[in-house]
C-alpha cells in the first residue's frame, strides 16, 4: 500500500505540473487570439460596421418604398412577408472585443510566464485540502489569470510578494487510513487528468475558431509578401462605394416619391 500511496502522489504531482502548463498554454493561445480579433477590428472589421449601416439603410428605403407602391395599389400600407420575416429574425451586432494588452519586451514576456507558472503551482484549486481552502485558491487564480490576460507585470509581482495565510502548508491526512489516502489521491488525480483532458479540447477547438483560421489565413500571406488585412480592408471600402451609389439612388427615388403624400411616416430606428 504505501508503495501505491508513493506512486499515486508522484503522478499527482506530474499530474498537477502538466496541467498548470495546459492552462499556461491556454492562457497564451486565447491571448493572441483576442490580440488578432481586435487589430481585425482596428483594420477591417468598422468597415464592416460601415458596409452593414449602408445594407441597413438599403434596406430601409426598399422597404418603403415598396410600402408606398403597395398602398397605390392596395390603397393602404401593406408590409410584404419577406419585409417582416427579416425583421422578427434579424439578429443583433456582436459585441466588439476587448482590447489586447500592449505588447511586451521578450525579457518582460519571459518573467510574466515565469511569475504566472510560479503563482499557478502555489495557489492552484486542484492543490486545495478542502473545500474552504479550495474557495480561496479560486478567487486568488481568477485574479492571477486576470493579471496574466492583462500581461500586468506588476500585477503578478504584488501577488507574488503578497502574504498569503489562508493556504494549508500541510494536507490534514493524519486521521485516513493508507486505504482512504490512496482513494483520496487517486480521485484528485482523476480530476485533474480529466481537466488537462477539457483544457486539450479547448486548445483542439480554437482551431476551428472562424478568427483563429483567418490569422493562418494572414500568416501564410505575410509569408508570401502580402498583407491580407490591407487587401480585405480594400475590398470592403471598393463594396463601400458601389453601396453608397445605390442607397443615393434609393434615397433620391423615395424623396422623388413624396413620402408625405398620404403616406404615414414610419421611424427610420424601426
Amino acid at each position: 500500500m504505501a508503495e501505491q500511496i508513493d506512486r499515486l502522489r508522484a503522478e499527482l504531482a506530474q499530474a498537477h505540473h502538466q496541467l498548470i502548463e495546459a492552462e499556461a498554454e491556454l492562457a497564451d493561445r486565447l491571448a493572441e487570439v483576442n490580440a488578432f480579433e481586435f487589430e481585425f477590428e482596428a483594420r477591417v472589421g468598422y468597415l464592416y460596421d460601415a458596409l452593414a449601416a449602408l445594407e441597413k439603410e438599403i434596406q430601409w428605403y426598399t422597404e418603403r418604398i415598396q410600402i408606398i407602391r403597395s398602398k397605390e395599389v392596395f390603397g393602404q400600407a401593406h408590409i410584404p412577408v419577406d419585409t417582416q420575416y427579416r425583421r422578427a429574425w434579424e439578429t443583433p451586432p456582436a459585441s466588439a472585443p476587448t482590447p489586447p494588452p500592449k505588447p511586451l519586451d521578450s525579457v518582460s514576456e519571459a518573467e510574466i510566464k515565469r511569475l504566472y507558472r510560479q503563482l499557478a503551482r502555489r495557489f492552484h484549486p486542484d492543490l486545495a485540502v478542502d473545500e474552504t481552502d479550495r474557495a480561496h485558491r479560486t478567487a486568488k487564480m481568477a485574479a492571477i489569470n486576470d493579471a496574466y490576460a492583462a500581461r500586468s507585470l506588476v500585477e503578478l509581482v504584488a501577488l507574488a510578494e503578497a502574504a498569503d495565510t489562508a493556504i494549508h502548508t500541510g494536507r490534514a491526512q493524519s486521521a485516513q487510513t493508507e486505504a482512504q489516502l490512496a482513494q483520496a489521491l487517486q480521485a484528485e488525480l482523476d480530476r485533474c487528468q480529466r481537466r488537462l483532458r477539457e483544457i486539450q479540447q479547448e486548445l483542439r477547438n480554437l482551431r476551428y475558431r472562424p478568427s483563429v483560421e483567418l490569422s493562418i489565413e494572414v500568416k501564410l500571406a505575410q509569408r508570401q509578401g502580402r498583407d491580407l488585412l490591407a487587401e480585405t480592408a480594400a475590398d470592403v471600402e471598393r463594396k463601400i462605394a458601389r453601396k453608397t451609389v445605390e442607397r443615393d439612388m434609393l434615397k433620391a427615388q423615395f424623396d422623388q416619391l413624396g413620402p408625405d403624400q398620404g403616406f404615414i411616416r414610419i421611424d427610420r430606428q424601426q
